[in-house]
Order: C-alpha cells, then structure tokens, then sequence
C-alpha cells in the first residue's frame, strides 16, 4: 500500500468506517457524536500511545469505540 502522506488524507480513508460507527452510535441514542469527536477521542486516548498502526487496526478501534466512552469524553469536554 502506499505511504499516508498527511492527516489529512488519514482521515479521509477512515471516513467509511466513521460512518459505520456513526450508524451503530444511533441505536445507543448517541447521534450526536461527529466524525471528528472519534477522531480526535482515538487519537488522544488510544492511538499516540502507539507505534506503526495499520489502518485495519485503526478501523478496529473506530467500529469497537465503546459508546459509553464517547460519551463521558464529550461530557467532559463540554
């Protein structure tokens, strides 16, 4: 596979999977969470504490979120 060049283009790629978890976040009553909310939650909590992660790896973590945790972190953040 070709190298990711920017975040920017990260976060593209990783746009299918957001919008699954985005599907599965309806039925828990959690609408409101953004592509940019899980975004930014796996990449403070999860994914700078690790090296050389795959892109499978990364769309794991997406689909797998805890709701609850998406949650707690958006509440805080307010």
């Amino acid at each position: 596979m070709e190298e990711i060049k920017s975040l920017k283009e990260l976060y593209l790629l990783l746009k299918p999977a957001f919008m699954v978890k985005r599907r599965l976040l309806k039925y828990s009553y959690c609408s409101y969470v953004l592509d940019k909310d899980i975004w930014e939650y796996l990449s403070i909590e999860k994914w700078k504490k690790k090296n050389n992660l795959t892109i499978s790896e990364m769309v794991d973590d997406i689909i797998n979120l805890d709701n609850i945790k998406i949650h707690m972190y958006l509440c805080n953040k307010k």
